[in-house]
């Protein structure tokens, strides 16, 4: 009983404490589960929003893809993809694009567990990275041309010049023309000190022979007197002159005595017979020794003569040979300078032939016309050194007489055979050294001459078929009386009359800050053989390494000519002799600068005329210069063994003038012609291809992009300066939150991740960037 009433009062114990704590249950139950509600409906609100964030996303997206594909229609002809800026057709494709992929356009009228929608306005487009810019413009065009540009190039260019040899064989004849160019200079330049040297020899000799008639005669006279003077002088001779004149007189005055005395006698008759023989006598002995004194003075009086001659000839002999030997020191000082010239030339052609000669063993590919080399009339240095010292040694000579003359003792007969020998010896060298090397002088003359002659002729067949390719140089076979392209022309280069407004191509360099940068202009002459020949060597000499690998620029070239229209387009003709159309979506042969776009972006003249002039020159020059290699391989024997060098090349030069010329006739109406009927008849090439090569020789990207920018401005009428390649598109939509605004407000934020919380809406914006 007693456990009984203890489990009642147990039971009831219990009950009584339920009851008091019930209260503080319930409210630990919504302590607990109102977090867990809350948590859960938080949790619904972020997947809501993270589903509508990717589902604003995807439209945004949607909406500037949208948008990417109202490209223009007349760029994409050209294979260029872009957004037009101007209008608002953009942005409204855009906002219809993005309001159109949210869920609320999808499902109306239907419950939605996100119910998002397109903020009406929110909408904007920026387009950006125009055509305008060389960097996203050459993008385009590589991305355009990266399937076809690398098969035409192995087909149209790199094939057809590799495997015939024609690119080597052309860098061969480039090498040759330079090195003939250069021994030529070499050549003429040594021919022209050795021709001074010896005529500055030549006066050395004429000055001897001048010299020796007259040394000789005054030497001879000189001898002469001092035979007959002896070993007197004029005062000893003066003084005994006196002495025998005195002596003369004293004895005319003792005969005048005596014929006195004699006459007195007879007159006074004392005087005998006797005594007057005795007188006469004495008269007689005196005139005898009056004769003899007579005779001694004329004696002297002759020597004293003798010796006034003497020192009056010996006198002009000093002052003759100090002149002569300055003037023939002159004469040796001019020649030495003259010959070490001479030895200078000579020594830098020798040194350049035999490099020639070593390269040329080393090259088995050489071309037969580098045998000239080899036939070059070369001087041997030895030989100018002996004819220096052959004529030094004459000099030399001469300098001996003066001293002999100049030295002031007596002029003896053993001092006269000394000088004599020299003066025969100043002669007879220069008449030796004439002997020796006259011949050898003469036949270099000779040579030098006939070359010059054969040189003369090449030249002038040449200068007639570079006459007729002048003449017709100026001017565009499809246009006759006023130019109807010079209006296009002043919108592409702008007119010199309004210099406030620069043409579209000028606009587009300095849009890209390349206002100044070079213009490809062919280094083409035509105007003179040489440089015609020469010049077309030039043209080629990059060939070979152009053609080593293929380069963006290649891409770039191949799209300007399969884009825009050249000279021959619509007279080529297939295998079948039908006329070939362009595929080509741009048309180019209903673009307004009708058969002269290439030329234009190659030359950059401002007129047809201009841009068919230089296209024609360096086409023409090219195909001179395969002429020449054509005419190098096979050279004319006679040609060849002139030993001029420029002459083999002259003769290519007129040979491949004229075959070139008959070329060009062809190649300007669209025929093909082989690349060289030498080395590769069954490849041919076109205007066309030629045009390629000459846009891969001559690249300068920003010229030629800007060019081309210019040209599509022309044919489309669109600034692509506005024709954008990337567009960022930017739109907002909202949907409704069901937890988290209260959350938020309770927390006092009004956005997180993106979400903007308006009332109970969640606004998100997103951005999309996409490029063609």
């Amino acid at each position: 009983m007693n456990k009984t009433n203890r489990e009642v009062g147990e039971l009831r114990s219990r009950n009584r404490l339920w009851k008091e704590q019930s209260g503080a249950v319930s409210t630990y139950l919504i302590a607990v589960l109102v977090p867990i509600f809350l948590l859960c409906g938080l949790l619904i609100d972020v997947m809501r929003w993270k589903s509508a964030d990717k589902e604003a996303e995807n439209a945004v997206k949607a909406g500037v893809r949208s948008t990417l594909s109202a490209y223009s229609k007349s760029l994409q002809t050209y294979g260029l993809y872009s957004l037009h800026s101007g209008g608002d057709g953009a942005n409204r494709i855009f906002e219809r694009t993005v309001a159109g992929n949210v869920s609320e356009a999808a499902e109306p009228d239907r419950f939605r567990f996100i119910d998002q929608r397109y903020e009406a306005g929110s909408a904007r487009i920026t387009p950006m990275y125009a055509l305008s810019n060389h960097g996203i413009f050459k993008q385009q065009i590589l991305e355009e041309m990266k399937y076809r540009a690398p098969m035409i190039y192995g087909l149209e260019l790199a094939d057809k010049f590799k495997k015939t040899g024609v690119a080597a064989g052309l860098g061969q004849a480039s090498r040759f023309g330079e090195h003939a160019a250069r021994v030529e200079k070499l050549l003429e330049e040594r021919d022209l000190r050795l021709d001074e040297a010896w005529e500055a020899f030549l006066d050395i000799r004429q000055k001897a022979t001048e010299m020796h008639p007259f040394y000789q005669t005054h030497l001879r006279d000189l001898n002469e007197l001092s035979g007959r003077i002896g070993i007197h002088t004029i005062e000893n001779v003066r003084s005994t002159l006196q002495n025998a004149k005195a002596q003369v007189e004293t004895i005319q005055e003792q005969i005048r005595s005596l014929n006195a005395s004699i006459a007195a006698m007879v007159s006074a008759g004392a005087v005998t017979a006797e005594a007057l023989a005795q007188l006469n006598q004495a008269r007689v002995n005196l005139e005898r020794q009056l004769d003899e004194a007579v005779q001694k003075v004329m004696e002297y009086e002759q020597l004293l003569q003798d010796l006034i001659r003497y020192a009056e000839v010996l006198a002009m002999l000093k002052l003759k040979s100090t002149a002569d030997m300055k003037a023939l020191s002159s004469l040796h000082e001019a020649y030495g300078q003259a010959m070490s010239l001479a030895k200078k030339a000579n020594d830098e052609l020798n040194a350049e032939i035999s490099r020639l000669a070593s390269s040329q063993a080393e090259d088995s590919g050489a071309l037969e016309a580098e045998k000239v080399f080899g036939h070059v009339h070369l001087v041997d240095r030895q030989d100018l050194d002996e004819q220096e010292a052959g004529v030094s040694a004459s000099v030399s000579k001469f300098y001996g007489v003066h001293a002999q003359i100049q030295d002031g003792l007596m002029f003896t007969q053993q001092k006269y055979a000394a000088t004599m020998s020299s003066l025969d010896g100043f002669r007879q060298k220069a008449d030796e050294v004439f002997s020796r090397y006259n011949p050898g002088h003469e036949e270099r003359q000779r040579i030098s001459g006939a070359n010059r002659t054969a040189k003369r002729e090449q030249r002038s067949k040449t200068q007639a078929v570079l006459d007729q390719i002048q003449r017709g140089l100026g001017s565009c076979s499809l246009i006759s009386g006023t130019d109807p392209y010079e209006g296009y022309y002043k919108e592409l280069q702008g007119n010199p009359a309004e210099r406030e407004r620069s043409g579209y191509v000028q606009s587009y360099l300095e849009w890209n800050q390349a206002a100044n940068a070079a213009a490809p202009v062919p280094d083409v002459n035509l105007r003179t053989p040489d440089e015609a020949g020469l010049s077309a060597l030039r043209l080629v000499t990059e060939l070979e390494q152009a053609l080593m690998e293929i380069r963006d620029d290649f891409y770039i070239n191949e799209f300007a000519v399969s884009k825009f229209s050249y000279r021959t387009l619509g007279l080529e003709k297939d295998a079948f002799g039908q006329v070939k159309a362009s595929k080509e979506l741009s048309a180019p042969q209903q673009h307004p600068l009708t058969n002269q776009e290439v030329e234009y972006l190659l030359y950059g003249a401002g007129s047809c005329a201009g841009n068919y002039s230089m296209a024609y020159a360096e086409m023409f020059a090219f195909r001179l210069a395969v002429g020449v290699l054509e005419s190098l391989l096979e050279p004319q024997s006679k040609v060849l063994t002139a030993g001029s060098p420029l002459l083999v090349l002259l003769a290519a030069i007129a040979e491949g003038t004229q075959q070139a010329q008959q070329d060009m006739a062809r190649l300007i109406q669209g025929e093909q012609l082989p690349v060289s009927s030498k080395l590769g008849n069954l490849l041919t090439m076109g205007y066309k291809d030629y045009l390629r090569v000459f846009l891969l020789l001559h690249s300068r990207e920003e010229t030629l992009l800007s060019r081309m920018q210019g040209l599509l401005q022309l044919n489309t009428g669109l600034d692509l300066r506005e024709a954008s390649t990337y567009v960022t598109g930017t739109a907002s939509t909202s949907f409704q939150l069901w937890f988290l605004p209260r959350v938020m407000k309770a927390i006092g934020k009004s956005e997180f991740s993106g979400c903007v919380i308006e009332g109970n809406r969640c606004r998100i914006t997103k951005t999309a960037d996409y490029t063609y």
